[in-house]
């Protein structure tokens, strides 16, 4: 008989070789994205032109409100263009790899491909979350790179290395959180049925990251911060570049993103044990 200290590293090993399983499986996901995106070129650039004129409108506004002042609540112009650069970057990653999936949620329960992805020898929830991914958002991203380099340029601050640490690791935060809140919203189709305009929604309370957390009143803030946490992909990572951040914020953000993550999985658990067959 095995001892109980066999056991637990038998099964410790499974679980990493089902984790790099996984792994794997997402890498022949993106280089099916790719292919597909060669026989799409259209597509690219028409993403691309979009992107970028999403971006202008964004940075519109800035430059009307600082024609009249040269700061507000703390922030500089170009401190506020650093952060449409983040906000473009995190929506960028957003419609890359989040938006394909979770917009099909209905699809998958209504007309019964959930059976199908039931079936796969993998996380059913991996799948419906990371199978498709669309390459051409990607440009958004590099667009959002430039102008947050612009911007912390003109803002003439040179973070140190700790202080990218802290902006990368709480963008990562608010992407998994921002993702979490997403999931959640979606997977109420197994008791909603259709979950299309979900996906609107939360596109446009996401629009609220494209200006600094401190422009709205007390209330909204702890709304963005905890219920909706769109504040730890865009202005806190700024703020960490500036330097006015330390690592609690980030310890916060770690924490936070664990339990949404856990949350997420119980609701989806708790949608499945509801599911019946679309052919039922």
């Amino acid at each position: 008989m095995k001892t109980y200290a066999e056991e637990r590293r038998s099964l410790d090993r499974n679980w990493l070789q089902m984790q790099w399983r996984h792994v794997r499986l997402w890498r022949r996901f993106f280089a099916q994205a790719v292919v597909r995106e060669t026989h799409y070129r259209a597509h690219f650039l028409t993403t691309l032109l979009v992107g970028l004129v999403q971006l202008g409108l964004g940075i519109v506004p800035t430059l009307l409100l600082f024609g009249f002042t040269s700061e507000v609540h703390g922030w500089s112009r170009a401190e506020v263009i650093a952060l449409v650069g983040v906000f473009q970057i995190i929506t960028g990653l957003i419609a890359t790899f989040v938006a394909p999936n979770l917009n099909r949620m209905t699809t998958y329960l209504t007309e019964g491909e959930l059976d199908g992805v039931l079936l796969r020898p993998v996380s059913s929830q991996f799948y419906l979350t990371l199978r498709w991914i669309n390459v051409a958002e990607l440009t958004n991203v590099a667009s959002g790179i430039v102008v947050l380099v612009i911007g912390l340029v003109q803002s003439d601050l040179r973070p140190g290395f700790g202080q990218v640490v802290q902006a990368v690791v709480l963008a990562g935060c608010g992407l998994v959180l921002l993702t979490a809140v997403w999931s959640a919203m979606s997977f109420l189709a197994f008791w909603l049925q259709s979950v299309n305009p979900i996906g609107v929604v939360f596109l446009s309370m996401v629009e609220a990251g494209r200006y600094p957390l401190v422009f709205f009143p007390v209330a909204v803030r702890t709304f963005l911060t905890f219920a909706f946490p769109v504040a730890f992909a865009t202005t806190f990572p700024v703020r960490a570049l500036d330097g006015d951040l330390g690592w609690g914020p980030v310890a916060l953000g770690l924490g936070l993103a664990v339990v949404a993550m856990t949350l997420v999985r119980l609701v989806w658990r708790r949608g499945l044990l509801t599911y019946s067959s679309a052919s039922s």
